[in-house]
């Protein structure tokens, strides 16, 4: 749900934490070592994978650097990519480590071990569904292992989430994603069409943030907020999300199943 496009993205079966992969041929270079620290802290993954036909010293040396200074649960990989071949044998892969995490480090979090940091997602959004469920029973999915929790608002392409960002915010916000960005564009500008009602309604201001150089669009709501915050803050953050969900879910429900979008 960020401005970001990542090559391979995927879930650690044992530890449910994001994996991100990016891909590149040839040597590794600056631009991609950049790009792959942008899309582990938009994504807050847990296992982090650059591929490439071959790894410079100070990109393996920078590799080592990052697992060093992360938290255990945390791991960057430096991959070569290898092609074999034997007699008149079809081409075979071979992935080759050329940096990656010390051995204690490694092994990572045991089998149906989850990680501190993800376990306080889940927990925040767990409880956040929990208080939602006492005003409104339609709140039924659970909370998992993400900075965010995303329900379905009545039309493929379009969800209600409440999300942490990046940049320590906390937002309600309807995401527009049909996978057209005309379809997208054209549904956030009839629902822009009737801001003053739909603001109106809300009770509040709200950001209509188009995302012009992305495929999708959004419209929310967001305060000062991080999952590292104290209880309390934690605590004022699932009172100030409850009568937002609950409002967003009224007013956007019928307005998005009634948009006209043609392919």
């Amino acid at each position: 749900m960020h401005n970001f496009r990542i090559d391979l993205a995927g879930t650690e079966s044992y530890s449910q934490m994001p994996v991100i992969i990016e891909n590149q041929f040839g040597s590794s270079n600056h631009d991609h070592l950049g790009k792959l620290i942008t899309y582990s802290a938009a994504k807050e993954a847990g296992i982090v994978i650059w591929i490439a036909n071959e790894f410079q010293v100070a990109h393996k040396e920078a590799i080592e650097w990052l697992n060093k200074i992360s938290p255990a649960e945390l791991t960057f990989y430096a991959i070569e990519l290898e092609v074999y071949q034997i007699d008149s044998s079809l081409p075979a892969p071979n992935f080759r480590i050329a940096a990656g995490p010390p051995p204690s480090k490694r092994r990572g979090l045991a089998p149906g071990e989850i990680s501190p940091r993800y376990k306080k997602y889940m927990d925040f959004f767990e409880k956040l569904r929990l208080k939602v469920l006492k005003y409104d029973s339609s709140f039924t999915r659970r909370a998992s292992l993400r900075s965010y929790w995303s329900l379905g608002i009545g039309r493929s392409g379009f969800s209600l989430a409440a999300d942490f960002t990046i940049d320590n915010k906390f937002r309600v916000e309807i995401y527009i994603d049909t996978g057209k960005e005309e379809l997208n564009k054209s549904a956030f500008e009839q629902l822009k069409e009737k801001k003053a009602t739909i603001e109106e309604k809300i009770g509040q201001e709200l950001i209509w943030d188009e995302l012009p150089d992305r495929r999708a669009s959004r419209i929310y709501a967001v305060i000062e907020g991080s999952i590292d915050d104290d209880f309390r803050k934690l605590d004022t953050m699932i009172e100030w999300a409850t009568p937002l969900l609950i409002k967003f879910k009224e007013v956007f429900n019928p307005l998005i199943k009634n948009l006209e979008l043609e392919s």
